[in-house]
């Protein structure tokens, strides 16, 4: 780079900063020069004008202008980048002075999640108490059921039927028997219009012994270990069974009048081969 007091241009700067730099330039030969290009000595004197074509001699303190120049315009770049550079920073975290943070709005509170309960079993109004008068059987006039299993043979080759009418017939011996656990099946039993019911009951289970070969069918099929009975004016109680009992296990209850009957599987305690079955059902009416 030339110094301040020898001629030609100035130095390359970047454009944006020549202007800058050009007038600091300007500024530093205008103040080391006198009047007329004559300069001024120590006393004061004016020195006279060099003769044509000798070069100045180079002012004492011309390096000082020159390094206050450069130190300026080192200044201003150094500023002007740094100013161009915050673009790029990364916004502060704390809230300027007088910028109100607004509150922020609440998520919504998601409903809560089911647990795996189940909804209760309808049962009995407690204002209505079980009868425990006397009570006298009563005819079932049909047994309908949507789930029956296909006939087979017994050990001595004779064929079985498992029709819903079986568990009426009152021979254990025989039964209604529906493929797989049959829980949520049905079967509907029509009584006389009007029957004032005050008991039921069933034998939960196929409860046979085969004569030829001494299976025992009772312990082969599965047996309901929870009923629900509804009756025609929505009433429902719920009867909880032994699974191991092989006899007729009898409810009684509220005293209800009503033409149908249906007992629908809620449990069952499972046999070796996983068919439901039912031998007898009884329903008694209050006297």
């Amino acid at each position: 780079m030339p110094g301040i007091d020898e001629p030609g241009p100035p130095p390359e700067v970047p454009e944006e900063y020549a202007a800058v730099y050009r007038d600091a330039y300007q500024r530093a030969l205008d103040e080391s020069s006198g009047p007329e290009g004559a300069a001024r000595d120590d006393q004061g004197d004016l020195i006279p004008l060099r003769p044509a074509g000798q070069r100045p001699a180079p002012a004492r303190f011309a390096p000082l202008l020159f390094g206050v120049v450069v130190v300026l315009v080192a200044a201003v770049v150094l500023g002007v980048s740094l100013l161009l550079d915050r673009g790029d920073a990364p916004a502060s975290s704390e809230t300027p002075v007088g910028v109100v943070d607004p509150t922020p709005t609440p998520a919504p509170t998601p409903a809560p999640t089911p647990t795996g309960t189940t909804s209760p079993v309808p049962s009995a109004s407690p204002t209505q108490a079980a009868w425990d008068g006397p009570i006298a059987p009563v005819p079932v006039a049909e047994v309908t059921a949507a789930c029956t299993s296909p006939p087979s043979v017994d050990a001595a080759g004779d064929r079985v039927e498992y029709s819903a009418g079986n568990v009426v017939d009152g021979d254990p011996t025989t039964a209604w028997r529906c493929n797989g656990e049959a829980l949520g099946e049905t079967l509907r039993l029509v009584l006389p219009a009007g029957t004032a019911v005050a008991e039921v009951g069933l034998i939960a289970g196929y409860a046979k012994t085969d004569p030829v070969s001494g299976a025992d069918r009772f312990a082969e099929n599965n047996r309901p270990a929870r009923i629900r009975w509804t009756f025609e004016d929505g009433t429902e109680v719920v009867q909880v069974l032994d699974p191991d009992v092989r006899t007729l296990q009898r409810l009684r209850v509220p005293r209800t009048e009503s033409g149908t009957v249906v007992l629908e599987v809620l449990a069952v305690e499972r046999g070796t081969r996983n068919r439901t079955a039912i031998s007898e059902i009884e329903v008694a009416r209050a006297r």
